[in-house]
């Protein structure tokens, strides 16, 4: 039962998001983000509901022992890092409610202003923000490559793990700690702005305009690799960087290089319709041909593979209107994958 907490953390988000989007209903539908919102709580929902199944699923031979152990680390982790938060809640809640300047500095109407004042949206910015996305990319497989290397060493037989059990409770502890972090730092923000620290407002900054009164993109991509946890590392590698990099090239050269408009009233470009296209069967292409050995399957598979997370990505970049990218992105590119696999 050492999973409970961290099941309970996550259903709890997932409980404490629809409350808040059901709340704020009407605004969210005028602004076309109801739809996202309902997700994001489904997504802490499957999440929650999945967690207890998550680090044995590859390691069937994975003792009771061992599972407790990481159980009971990932759950103090989360818990840990939602008291530092709450902590700092209080404190800031204090000062600010016995300084009305301080209350008033820390408005979130005014903050939105200046934010759109003062905020950026070119080239530089966009960069650093996929930048944060590929490094959630590089996390992954670095502690999968770790994995690998002490598995060949022979140290993780000695602590009973394997290269996927060991990776994968790196991966789920880091991937939703962070995911937690920034939910509880998201729901602050949009209700009682005042209980974040001043340093918060520089972190911020570097959000889009139309992530003002929504969540952060970042909590909808991690959550949304939550099913392909239980798919071949391959496949769970190759949603990870189609999200990630794919997205983040498509991006890039729209911006740099976008002179067609992919359709009307869409900032998104052919130029980068095209090289997010290209770039999704390369990364599938490379990712599966490079970790072949952990998912033998033949070169026409791989091609096929590749070929359907290619026109899922261009089908989602030019008909999706209302729900994000980041969602339905790692969705329907993984799943089309995984079935093909599956034949």
């Amino acid at each position: 039962m050492y999973f409970l907490a961290s099941s309970i953390i996550l259903i709890g988000y997932s409980i404490l998001t629809l409350t808040y989007t059901i709340k704020n209903r009407k605004i969210k539908i005028e602004n076309n983000i109801f739809t996202n919102e309902i997700l994001i709580a489904v997504l802490f929902l499957i999440a929650g509901v999945l967690f207890p199944f998550m680090y044995q699923f590859h390691s069937p031979k994975l003792s009771q022992n061992s599972l407790n152990c990481m159980w009971l680390f990932t759950s103090t982790f989360f818990i840990v890092e939602m008291g530092i938060w709450v902590i700092m809640f209080l404190y800031n809640g204090i000062i600010a409610k016995r300084d009305p300047e301080i209350m008033a500095e820390r408005d979130y109407n005014k903050y939105c202003k200046e934010f759109n004042k003062n905020g950026v949206n070119n080239l530089r910015s966009e960069v650093g923000r996929k930048f944060l996305h590929l490094f959630a990319c590089f996390v992954i497989f670095f502690f999968w490559t770790l994995g690998l290397i002490l598995e060949d060493l022979g140290i993780l037989t000695q602590w009973d793990l394997d290269n996927y059990s060991f990776s994968y409770w790196l991966i789920i502890t880091l991937g939703f700690g962070f995911v937690i972090m920034f939910q509880m730092g998201d729901l602050a923000r949009l209700n009682k702005f005042y209980l974040l620290p001043k340093w918060s407002k520089r972190w911020y900054m570097s959000m889009r305009q139309e992530e003002q009164y929504t969540f952060i993109a970042s909590i909808p991509l991690v959550l949304s690799f939550t099913p392909f946890l239980f798919a071949p590392f391959p496949i769970f590698g190759a949603v990870v960087l189609i999200t990630t990099g794919a997205d983040a090239v498509a991006c890039i050269i729209g911006i740099k290089y976008g002179r067609h408009s992919l359709r009307k009233n869409s900032n998104k470009t052919i130029e980068g319709f095209f090289a997010g296209g290209v770039s999704t069967f390369l990364i599938v292409i490379s990712i599966l041909a490079l970790y072949h050995p952990w998912m033998p399957i033949s070169i026409l598979k791989i091609f096929l593979m590749a070929s359907i997370a290619t026109v899922l990505f261009l089908l989602i970049d030019r008909f999706a209107r209302n729900i994000s990218d980041n969602i339905l992105n790692p969705i329907l590119t993984g799943f089309g994958i995984w079935i093909i696999f599956l034949l």
